[in-house]
């Protein structure tokens, strides 16, 4: 009889599979991995893949990377995103931008402060009307994001271990 856990997805590493007897999570996309993965640059954390075209606003800011709402910021052309998202769609669209417009070197990720990615848009009810219109205009930016998140994991941007992670954290907020 052994006395080792058993080996699951919720008890090894995300990254090669070994057994985890202590529990170690990323700080930044959550996801458990051996001591050999626990840093970002060796299991290729999503949330910090982009980490470096963020643009210090302050010295003594720390970007919260791993549930902070960014945009793209041009200073070429003067493009900026049109609302805060999660940085790994901001970081995608940054790299979209430098590749179509071709606007590379002055094209950065921006905090700002500490929106919600879901935003919530309030409606006049009548009193007659259903008070299901206002669910529904939260969900239609739900299905937009996971839309935009599905479109990452068909270009490979996301493993289907981060597509699954970041949808589950996408219908907690809709709850």
């Amino acid at each position: 009889m052994s006395l080792s856990p058993p080996k699951t997805k919720a008890n090894s590493c995300l990254f090669c599979g070994e057994i985890l007897r202590t529990p170690s999570k990323c700080q930044y996309c959550g996801f458990r991995f051996c001591d050999d993965h626990m840093s970002t640059d060796s299991h290729q954390c999503g949330k910090t893949r982009y980490a470096e075209y963020v643009r210090k606003t302050r010295a003594d800011s720390v970007p919260n990377l791993a549930t902070g709402s960014f945009v793209v910021t041009c200073d070429t052309c003067g493009y900026k995103s049109a609302k805060g998202m999660l940085i790994e769609f901001a970081g995608e669209e940054l790299i979209q931008h430098m590749q179509v417009v071709g606007c590379s070197g002055n094209t950065f990720l921006e905090e700002i402060g500490n929106t919600s990615h879901f935003e919530l848009q309030s409606i006049e009810v009548q009193p007659e009307s259903p008070i299901v219109e206002e669910r529904n205009i939260a969900k239609e930016g739900i299905v937009e994001q996971l839309t935009k998140l599905a479109s990452l994991k068909e270009k490979g941007v996301l493993s289907n271990e981060e597509f699954l992670f970041i949808k589950k954290e996408i219908l907690k907020r809709l709850k």
